[in-house]
């Protein structure tokens, strides 16, 4: 995986931005008539927020957590001194004073790597901090991102909500003229009075709307939006040409999110944290030296003493409670909820960034439709206000061309808005929000260059780019609810049981009546005679059961064993990696053991009876371990040629 950097490796704002980010707030809401940008409230945001402060501080702590980590490796050197008035009450001299001071010195030999595994841990660790610091950037600028454009949106929302009170006041006025002047009717000023009880309804929610996200801001940002806010200019054409392909889309997601990426991290520090627990098993050897004196006042005597020591000590612990294996199984449990956390991040981003895509495909296409419906009740509530002076128009076609032209210029501007949101949605979700707007900050170390392995991983295995289909459910041509082969359209019966024969109308047929023969599904590797045993060289695609064309070929040799012998039958058993969820490597198992099976049926015309498959998940693995070359060996098909007995 190529880490983007480019996104990753700065944070946002330096003292120099946020000066002038302030000064830029400060003139708007001063005298000065100058607007500000997303950029300024975002770079001020990321550089002020708690929260972004706090996971920066996090990123400190674990850098200097390697280096404490590091001290293990060298000498300790301690001085002791004291000085003491002794009376006892046996031996020549029974008073004395006396002083001892000494010079003592420790290194250690070997802690079974207990140091060096922690050194790894932290310095995993501290990556792991610097990815939560780049999240905590993107989530905050986008945060203030969405708040400077709620704003924005219901200030012009509110705009809209006037013009409109604004025209049904001048109706009221006409129409209230017109009744005391006797030539209208009076039925019409109570109509136009509760549309204008409506209109200003509108307003005030429009208020109320604007009041939340101005609070909502000025919680994020710490000041008041200025009353002249500039235009969100992201790159629109990054975002567009991004989404054309929502698979590549997704997996590039993958690559780049920050918050995924940390927890990517997390397992390898979790691991190393299980190899510190395990050096607990191990012994303690140290070198120690030490050199003191000690002098007495005895007798009227100053006598001085003085010794010396270099020695090796050897420590082994036989048993500690129970606790030493508690501490590898707490340590193996985090490595599983890291595991956890990372799928967790996968499913959260896929989401965002399924949604954010649907979101820029389908307004995109509504926009036009909607300004066309802006613009055409437009010219209809114009025409319709000279219509009804001439009195050639209802008082409700009036009303009615006025709230429609409102609705739809409201439906229009909100949907602008809200492509938007979706573009910045998009660019937060695959690490690049930040970047986009401009925001960047020397002065982070690239923790990545001081990270004691760089993890490289295939974003399609640890995170598959599924994307939402719903094709199938949705197409009256294609559904197919008990999924016997026979559509809906054309099944009299789409309740039939699950795996049960059904002719062409869907409904359960019965089986013919024969006696039975012998096969291969009577027996298991444990209970059949295996005659020979090939492993077949087919290679799947990540969760994928399909057996690409050029892995046909690797079924010759169980084909021409099949051949050779007719009363021979076949046992095709799956197996997966230790790596993923137990009871979903199982069912994957399974369903690749008997793609083979259907390849033998369909490509060679071997007997269905004759094949069995059977799956074995991950409970029999060749190497008992987690690892790419671990797991490529584990994940494999095997088939055994069984013998089978006569049907004579």
């Amino acid at each position: 995986m190529k880490l983007i950097n480019s996104v990753l490796s700065k944070v946002v704002i330096g003292a120099t931005g946020a000066v002038l980010a302030h000064a830029a707030i400060a003139q708007s809401n001063g005298v000065g008539d100058s607007s500000v940008s997303l950029e300024d409230y975002v770079r001020k945001v990321v550089n002020e927020n708690p929260e972004v402060q706090a996971s920066w501080r996090q990123l400190q702590v674990a850098m200097s957590d390697v280096d404490i980590a590091r001290g293990g490796f060298r000498p300790q050197v301690d001085v002791l001194a004291s000085s003491a008035y002794t009376d006892r009450n046996y031996g020549l001299d029974r008073e004395y004073m006396g002083h001892t001071a000494q010079i003592a010195l420790t290194q250690m030999l070997y802690d079974g790597f207990l140091t060096s595994s922690e050194v790894k841990r932290f310095k995993q660790a501290q990556v792991v901090r610097f990815f939560e610091l780049m999240g905590e950037v993107e989530q905050k600028s986008l945060d203030t991102a969405l708040a400077y454009m709620d704003v924005k949106m219901f200030r012009e929302l509110l705009k809209l909500a006037e013009e409109n009170l604004i025209t049904h006041v001048d109706v009221f006025k006409q129409i209230e003229e017109s009744v005391e002047a006797g030539v209208g009717r009076r039925a019409d000023l109570e109509q136009i009075s509760g549309r204008l009880s409506l209109a200003e309804s509108n307003v005030l929610t429009e208020l109320s709307n604007l009041h939340d996200v101005t609070a909502r801001f000025l919680r994020l940002v710490g000041e008041k939006p200025a009353n002249s806010l500039q235009p969100v200019t992201l790159n629109s054409a990054y975002v567009d040409a991004s989404v054309t392909d929502i698979q590549t889309l997704l997996t590039n997601a993958y690559g780049t999110n920050p918050q995924f990426n940390a927890t990517i991290y997390n397992i390898d520090a979790q691991r190393y944290a299980v190899d510190s627990a395990k050096s607990l098993y191990h012994p303690q050897v140290n070198l120690t030296a030490s050199y003191g004196a000690q002098t007495r006042d005895q007798a009227a005597l100053n006598n001085t003493i003085t010794e010396a020591s270099v020695g090796v000590n050897f420590s082994y612990n036989l048993y500690n409670g129970g606790s030493d294996r508690a501490a590898i199984r707490q340590a193996l449990s985090q490595v599983d909820l890291a595991k956890d956390l990372r799928d967790k991040a996968c499913i959260d981003m896929r989401q965002t960034v399924q949604i954010a895509y649907n979101d820029i495909i389908n307004i995109t296409e509504q926009l036009p439709s909607l300004n066309a419906h802006r613009l055409s009740s437009d010219r209809v509530k114009s025409a319709y206000m000279d219509q009804f002076t001439i009195g050639e128009r209802s008082l409700l076609d009036l009303l009615d061309s006025e709230n429609e032209y409102y609705e739809s210029s409201r439906a229009y501007l909100e949907a602008q808005y809200t492509l938007e949101k979706a573009r910045v949605r998009l660019l937060a979700a695959s690490g690049s929000l930040a970047q986009t707007l401009g925001i960047t900050k020397d002065g982070v170390p690239d923790v990545l260059d001081k990270a004691e392995e760089r993890i490289s991983y295939d974003p399609n295995y640890v995170c598959p780019a599924v994307r939402t289909n719903f094709e199938d459910e949705l197409n009256i041509l294609k559904r197919d609810t008990d999924g016997d082969g026979i559509v809906d359209l054309w099944d009299d019966c789409v309740d039939s049981t699950p795996g049960a024969m059904v002719d062409d109308f869907g409904c359960e047929a019965k089986e013919p009546d024969m006696a039975p023969e012998p096969s291969a599904a009577d027996f298991t590797l444990d209970n059949a005679k295996i005659i020979n045993s090939f492993n077949v060289n087919i290679e799947f695609a990540s969760n994928s059961t399909e057996v690409l064309p050029e892995y046909e070929n690797s079924l010759q040799d169980v084909i021409e064993a099949l051949n050779n012998d007719p009363n021979s039958g076949v046992i095709i058993h799956g197996h997966a990696s230790l790596d993923g969820d137990a009871a979903y490597n199982q069912r994957l198992s399974e369903r690749r053991a008997k793609a083979v099976a259907s390849l033998l049926m369909n490509k060679a015309n071997i007997e269905a009876r004759r094949i069995t498959a059977v799956g074995y998940g991950e409970s029999r693995p060749l190497v008992d371990e987690e690892s790419d070359a671990a797991n490529a060996r584990n994940r494999r098909i095997e088939a055994a040629i069984i013998q089978l007995p006569s049907n004579e």
